[in-house]
């Protein structure tokens, strides 16, 4: 009997262990709503007059990261994002990664009622990549904005072939919060033992402080592969600013701005 008992408590601990767990306090609280289809989703974006083309580029996980964050607890319209093919404020060293490679885009709805926008950032890797756990997401508002706390959630995604279906990991850390955005970098972005696809959906809601703001927001995406200790990054607040020092050949960066429109 006892013997039976100890083979019991033995199996439940195994199957403890091998459940994956987030991070602690320093994640988010993203959750995937399944119980509401995507077709319903698609109707409540185009209630929040989200164009058809938008919603017809936006893939399932993202639809649901807004559902959660946005839809579902407020009425929100769609803000048309434009993106500056011009400016870029980046203080660099390394290798700019191609768009054809990486995908930085941002999504944005003003909040009725109140003087807020939800926003998210996102990045999606169309290449397979082995991230050694030294990536870097960081995304930052003007001054004009202020983030409003607890209002924040993501998720990173995964997938081995492209034809494959994705899988949620473990939700980014925030290793740094401005008064107008956020950062996360390390292992929380991904250590795959293998090459393959990854992305990030991101969210923040910031409250909009004067009554004619700058509209609009830094992204900067660093994917260092140089397994050097001495590479370090930082973003600014102000204008758009990414340092990579000690100049590495093995790390390659993306920086990108844009507006909204409303």
């Amino acid at each position: 009997m006892l013997e039976k008992i100890l083979f019991i408590a033995l199996i439940a601990l195994m199957t403890f262990a091998i459940i994956p767990r987030p991070h602690s306090e320093e994640t988010s609280n993203y959750t995937v709503s399944l119980e509401i289809s995507i077709s319903e989703i698609d109707s409540l974006l185009r209630e929040a007059n989200t164009p058809e083309h938008v919603i017809q580029t936006m893939d399932d996980e993202l639809k649901r990261h807004i559902y959660d964050n946005s839809l579902s607890k407020d009425k929100v319209e769609y803000i048309e994002v434009t993106q500056d093919l011009e400016t870029s404020n980046l203080t660099k060293s390394g290798y700019t990664i191609s768009k054809s490679e990486l995908q930085i885009s941002v999504v944005a709805f003003k909040v009725a009622g109140k003087e807020q926008v939800d926003i998210y950032p996102a990045y999606e890797f169309l290449v397979p990549v082995k991230p050694i756990g030294k990536d870097y997401f960081a995304y930052t508002t003007t001054a004009d904005y202020s983030v409003v706390p607890q209002m924040r959630s993501n998720s990173v995604w995964y997938k081995l072939n492209i034809n494959d279906t994705w899988v949620k990991g473990n939700e980014a850390v925030y290793t740094d919060t401005w008064f107008t955005g956020y950062q996360h970098s390390g292992s929380s972005l991904g250590t795959p033992d293998a090459a393959m696809y990854v992305k990030g959906n991101f969210y923040f809601r910031v409250d909009i402080d004067l009554i004619n703001p700058t509209n609009n927001i830094r992204i900067a995406y660093v994917h260092d592969i140089s397994g050097d200790n001495g590479v370090s990054y930082s973003v600014g607040c102000g204008p758009a600013s990414l340092s990579i020092t000690p100049s590495s050949s093995s790390v390659g960066y993306q920086n990108d701005v844009f507006y909204f429109d409303y």
